[in-house]
Formats: structure tokens, C-alpha cells, sequence
């Protein structure tokens, strides 16, 4: 290991697995990052080892203290603050000629990679380090037991096929059968299995503290280090108090004063997690549906009730994602940046990875100062929260299966339009992450790619191992088989909208007809409704907000609440102020986005949402989801609004480059070449709804220069 004063290499827990690879990476007995439900709690005696180092190396990892370069503060510090240079890397570069800087030029700010189709290839690394540093831990605990060699040997080789696991945040969590956190960050206290016995012990992911103390030996407020330490503190710029907590909140920061800026004083900023608040949002994406398997007419399949349930939105979101095509490109794929040239010819790629990554975040953090507000919700504290490592590395894992499904498509579509930011290319630094030991500081960087292939990194994922039929007989993949089990497998895991239409169409007291609309194939397709939203992730100086989309006729009155009416969001994941030709403190890569006006894009699937309300008896403004009766419907009743983080509502005005769109395409069902199962859907043939926006503030108009009804000719959709 390097010292602190030279270059730490990066290069995975080392394994001695030979890699099989022939284009697809396969390298069987790879160690595994597994599911946390996996991990704990587990009976297995080898896991049970491996959970044990896990916790107590994360403990040790995180007291160290803030000026140790392999500390827990400063390697969640690269991702935002204290914004400072790690490892001997310059800070974000500024303009080569200093006399003459340019819009978005800077001499400093953080090393974040987001808004960019690095975001994938840039946490790689980063969670690569995470990783290693747990392990190094994992290590110096071992030695410190002083255990006979045999047994020795048992914990090293726990520690030495150890990996990183990850939260599937779109999948239900067994111990609820809700989509939530995952258990053990609702804990505490956890067993842990020593070699002196079972015992129970503080839970490390519960939370992070400051690890500097004050003389009464509670955690110093992080914008306040200690002497000698300074150059550590966190300097927000005090719309929101990062810098007075000294522990990291989940929903636990309330703001307790009145309106008076300078009165503002909030309780919570000695770290609180507020786990049930969190559950509560992820389940209220899914759980207030209308469930239709409850009908009573249905005495051949009294299992539905409890087995079949409306899909979550982030499943099908996910399922989306992998459909083939929605996204043709790593572009569309790997990030939210959108670029102008691309308005006439794409539809569904506005649902990329980054999008819902950035949804994770608000839902997992919580963004208002009234029902709590936490670390994850913002970039630059994000990755204090030790949750932020489990997320990113499902994060990881959806980047690695989708490149497991389309190898070949890795930049393969440069970005058009000459006022674009450029896209960094696979052989760029991914700056501040080195390749070796007492290297070049200002070289020996990480690529995008070097990051490419992850068993070269040492690891695999669980569910990308394949079955026993999809390996040759020279242990090579058959990669056909394997694509086509992996589609499968993606198909089942995540429930949709495609499963959901299909158990509609078995209904007996459905007409098909009538609900799904004559000109659909029974059984086969659907009509698919998708809002495509067009935001400028910079429109609050950077800083963090959410669009917010409901339905609701304009003669309801009250509040609108968080769950229940909230069909879905748009989160602009932001905090780190965009630097300027006039600032030498911000984000360096956010301020040359903002003066380019560089825009991201989201998507929100809507056919799940109309499908519940349109089966429930009890709701009378909509009844099928026939494309005519949808858009009179959701004419009157799509809204939305804008809220600020801290959870202050803001005009539409406020937000001039909105544009919010409606989409209507097909649907339809995909089998396996056997026929034994079904493959996430297809997708295709959309067009924008103008009557449902036109008119709304930020809403896509008839006479939009590029979807207005007048361009229609130059339109080049997918249709297949």
C-alpha cells in the first residue's frame, strides 16, 4: 500500500481467477457482490465471517481521522465536499491560459461526474476504492486477533473473497415485502460472529459521525475541524446546514424557526435516521394502487389478492431500461445530459440510468426541512451516508448487465450539435482515481476504458453468473444463450407494465375491447404512455430541486400529498454551485455545462398509473386507456410542480427551459425463441400528445419549433 504521501493504486481485492472471456466478461469463481439480503442476515458460516469483517472494518474505516488521506471522510469527500484535490490530483482543471478565462472555467471544486456519460465509467472506480479500503481494514483487524494459523487463514480467506454488496432498490425487501431500506439500515445494532463468540454490536450503517471530537467527546460540526485540520471543513454556501451537522441525517433535519434567514436554526444535525419516512416514500410509488386482483370474480385465482400486485414504478422503470432499444445508445443509457439535435428523433431514450439513480437519492435522503431532509439528497454530502455505497453499486451492477446485453455499444454515437459541452472520451483521466502505487500523481489515472471490463477490476456480480446451459464446454460463454437467459431473468425480476396488461387482459369483467381499445391485438399489445421531461439541472444555480407530476382535476382543493397523488418526479440532483469566468470555488465541469445551457432529460412511464385508475371502481373520470379518452383525461388533469430542496414550492416561471411532453406509443409482449417465457417488452412507434401540454407552463405546445404539430414530416421515431 502506498504511504500518504504518495499515490494510492487503485486495482481491486486481488484474485487469482482466470478470466474466460471472449466478449462478454466471464470469469467463472470470480468472487461475487451480492444483494445485502444476502449478506445479513445469512446462517452460513463463511458469510457470517465475511459480515462480521464487513462491520468492523466499516467502524475502524470510518474513526479515522479526517487528514488521513484512506479516511471514510475524505474518500466521500471526492464526491462533493470538502472540495479539495485527493491523492495528489490537480483539482478540476482550469482554462490553460489564466488571463483569459472562459464561462464554466475554474481553479477548483469538486470532482463530481454528473450530467455527463462518465457517471457510469467515473463511480467504477470510486466504488472499486470504497471497496479496497474495507478489505485493507478487514485485514489489520485479522492481524490484530493474533489467531492460530489455521483459523487465521479461514478470516483471510473470508476477507479475500469479500465484496461489496448492493441495495436493489427495485426489488421488495424481504423483510417487509415493501420496496424500502434495506433491514440493516433500520438497525441499531446487528450480530456480528467473532472468533471470541456471537455478540451484538453497534451498527455501523446506521449512520457517520464526525470522527474529530470536541473537548466534551461529541462530534465537532463538520464546516468547524479542529486545529491543523481546517482545510477539512465543509463550506456550504448556507442555503442548507450542512455544515453545522456533525453526523449525517436520513429524513432527520427539520428546520424549527421562523422565515428569518438569519434566524434559521434546525434540530437533527447531530445525525438522525428516520427509516420509516424513507420506507414510506419508496412504498408509496407502488402500494396505493389500485390492486385489481381483488376482484371477487376471479374464484379461479384466489392467490392474486396476495401473489399479483399493481407493479412499483421503479421495477418497471428499471424493466424499461432494458427493453430492447429504449435506449440504442450509451449516450441515452449512461446519462440525463440531452443535447437539442436529438428532440426529433428520440422517444424513449429519456429514461436513462442516471434519472433514476438521481430519484434513489431524493428517496433515500429526503429533501424537505418539514418532513426531514438528509445527506443523500444532495451531491456534495451524498457520500458521507454509508447507504450511498450500497446504492451506487447497484448502480454499477445495472451499467454492468447492460453491458453485458450490449457490448458493442460502448460511445458508440458521438453527441451532435457544435454548442455542446464534448463528451469526454473512454481514454480521459477519471480524475482524482490512480492505477498505481507511488505513481505519476498527475497522470497514472483511471479510463473509462481501463473501467470497462469489471472482472478485470476482480469481481463479479450474482446475478450475472450464468447457467449451467449457457457455458460451453471449453468453460467460454455461450454469450446468444446468455443474452437471451439474462433478458429472462431482468424480465422476471422486475414486474411491469407489460405483466400488468396482461393479467388485465385475462379479466373476465374486462372487456379487452373496450379497455385497451379495439385497434390493439388481444393479448399482444398496448397502448404505452410515457411524460418526457426536458429540464436545466442548473435553473437554481445548481442546487438541488424536484418536479413533481399528479393527477388531479383543477376543481380539487387541499395539499397535495406526498404518496398518494403523486404519479412521479423528476429529481435535478444537484448542490455543488456551478463555477463562473468570475469564481475560483464551485463545480468545475457544472459551470461549464451551465454556460453552455447544457439540459438533462427524464422520463416518467404513465400506463400503470392510468391502468389503476381506470379499474378502480370508484374513481369516475377514467375508465379505459383508449389513446382519445387518455387525452382528454389527462388534458385536465397531468399537472405539475417545482420544488426546490428544503421544500420550498417555486413558480414554473422559474423554470423557463422546461419542457414537459406526453407521449402515446405501443406495447407489445415479447417471448423467449421457446416460448417458455416472456423478455422485457417492446416498445415503439410513439408520438407526442400535444393537447395534453399545450398551454400548461413548461408544457410542450402545438407550435413547438422542433414536436410542434407543423414539424411533423421531420420527425424520425423509432416505429419498430
Amino acid at each position: 500500500m502506498a504511504s500518504n504521501d504518495g499515490t494510492y493504486g487503485i486495482t481491486g481485492i486481488p484474485s487469482e481467477v482466470e478470466p474466460r472471456t471472449k466478449i462478454i466478461p466471464f470469469a467463472p469463481g470470480m468472487p461475487v457482490r451480492c444483494e445485502i439480503s444476502s449478506l445479513f442476515p445469512s446462517n452460513d458460516a463463511l458469510v457470517q465471517k465475511q459480515w462480521t469483517l464487513m462491520i468492523l472494518a466499516l467502524e475502524k474505516f470510518k474513526n479515522l481521522s479526517v487528514d488521513k488521506k484512506l479516511s471514510y471522510f475524505q474518500i466521500a469527500g471526492i464526491h462533493g465536499y470538502p472540495e479539495t484535490a485527493w491523492d495528489g490530483a490537480d483539482p478540476p482543471p482550469p482554462d490553460p491560459d489564466q488571463n483569459n478565462l472562459k464561462p464554466g472555467d475554474n481553479a477548483n471544486g469538486g470532482y463530481c461526474s454528473h450530467n455527463s456519460i462518465t457517471f457510469p465509467t467515473w463511480h467504477r472506480p470510486y466504488m472499486l476504492l470504497y471497496e479496497q479500503c474495507i478489505w485493507s481494514n478487514m485485514k489489520g483487524i485479522i492481524a490484530s486477533w493474533d489467531l492460530e494459523v489455521s483459523l487465521s487463514q479461514e478470516w483471510y480467506n473470508a476477507a479475500d473473497t469479500w465484496r461489496l454488496p448492493y441495495w436493489d432498490w427495485a426489488r421488495k425487501q424481504s423483510y417487509n415485502n415493501e420496496f424500502a431500506l434495506p433491514e440493516v439500515f433500520t438497525l441499531l445494532e446487528v450480530p456480528i460472529y467473532p472468533p471470541s463468540g456471537q455478540t451484538i454490536h453497534p451498527n455501523p450503517l446506521w449512520g457517520f459521525e464526525n470522527p474529530e471530537k470536541g473537548s466534551d467527546g461529541k462530534s465537532l460540526p463538520m464546516g468547524k475541524m479542529p486545529k491543523g485540520k481546517e482545510q477539512w471543513s465543509i463550506n456550504d454556501d448556507g442555503t442548507l446546514p450542512w455544515s453545522q451537522c456533525s453526523g449525517i441525517s436520513r429524513y432527520g433535519i427539520l428546520e424549527v424557526s421562523d422565515n428569518k434567514v438569519s434566524d434559521k436554526e434546525y434540530t437533527g444535525l447531530e445525525g438522525v435516521n428516520n427509516f420509516a419516512v424513507a420506507n414510506q416514500f419508496f412504498a408509496d410509488f407502488s402500494k396505493h394502487w389500485y390492486n385489481p386482483y381483488n376482484d371477487k370474480n376471479k374464484p379461479d385465482h384466489p392467490e392474486w389478492d396476495q401473489e399479483v400486485k399493481p407493479p412499483g414504478t421503479l421495477a418497471d422503470a428499471v424493466n424499461r431500461m432494458f427493453s430492447s432499444e429504449y435506449n440504442s445508445t450509451w449516450g441515452t443509457f449512461a446519462t440525463t445530459k440531452w443535447w437539442a439535435e436529438s428532440e426529433q428523433s428520440l422517444s424513449t431514450g429519456y429514461m436513462s440510468l442516471e434519472y433514476i439513480h438521481n430519484n434513489i437519492h431524493n428517496m433515500t435522503g429526503g429533501t424537505s426541512l418539514t418532513d426531514g431532509l438528509g445527506h443523500m439528497s444532495d451531491v456534495p454530502v451524498a457520500a458521507f451516508d454509508p447507504i450511498f455505497w450500497l446504492h451506487h453499486c447497484n448502480v454499477d451492477r445495472l451499467v454492468a448487465i447492460w453491458q453485458a446485453l450490449n457490448w458493442s455499444s460502448w460511445w458508440d454515437s458521438p453527441e451532435p450539435g457544435e454548442n455542446n459541452v464534448p463528451d469526454p472520451t473512454p481514454k480521459d483521466p477519471l480524475m482524482p482515481f490512480h492505477t498505481k502505487d507511488n505513481g505519476d500523481p498527475k497522470k497514472d489515472f483511471w479510463t473509462s476504458e481501463m473501467a470497462r471490463d469489471w472482472t478485470k477490476a476482480y469481481y463479479q456480480y450474482d446475478d450475472l453468473q450464468p447457467q449451467a446451459s449457457a457455458v460451453n464446454p471449453d468453460n467460454t460463454l455461450n454469450e446468444e444463450k446468455y443474452i437471451e437467459d439474462l433478458r429472462a431473468y431482468i424480465h422476471s425480476t422486475y414486474p411491469n407494465t407489460a405483466e400488468y396488461a396482461r393479467d388485465i387482459f385475462d379479466m373476465q369483467n374486462v372487456p379487452n375491447d373496450k379497455f385497451f381499445g379495439g385497434h390493439n391485438e388481444a393479448r399482444q399489445t398496448w397502448d404505452d404512455y410515457i411524460i418526457n421531461v426536458v429540464y436545466d439541472r442548473y435553473a437554481l444555480n445548481g442546487r438541488s430541486y424536484s418536479i413533481l407530476f399528479y393527477l388531479r382535476s383543477s376543481d380539487d382543493v387541499g395539499t397535495l400529498a406526498s404518496g398518494q397523488e403523486v404519479i412521479g418526479q423528476v429529481y435535478a440532483f444537484g448542490g455543488l454551485v456551478p463555477a463562473s469566468g468570475t469564481s475560483t470555488e464551485g463545480c468545475a465541469n457544472c459551470g461549464t455545462q451551465r454556460a453552455h445551457k447544457t439540459l438533462s432529460k427524464a422520463q416518467v412511464p404513465l400506463t400503470i398509473q392510468l391502468m389503476t385508475k381506470a379499474l378502480d371502481p370508484s374513481y369516475e373520470h377514467i375508465g379505459n386507456i383508449e389513446r382519445e379518452d387518455v387525452e382528454r383525461y389527462l388534458k385536465t388533469h397531468l399537472r405539475w410542480k417545482f420544488v426546490q430542496i428544503g421544500g420550498v414550492e417555486r413558480q414554473a416561471e422559474d423554470f423557463p427551459d422546461t419542457k414537459v411532453s406526453v407521449w402515446v406509443g405501443t406495447g407489445s409482449h415479447l417471448r423467449r425463441r421457446d416460448s417458455r417465457s416472456y423478455l422485457p417488452p417492446r416498445y415503439a412507434a410513439y408520438t407526442p400528445m400535444h393537447d395534453v401540454t399545450h398551454g400548461k407552463v413548461g408544457g410542450l405546445g402545438r407550435d413547438d419549433a422542433v414536436l410542434g404539430t407543423h414539424r411533423a414530416a421531420h420527425w424520425n421515431f423509432r416505429t419498430a
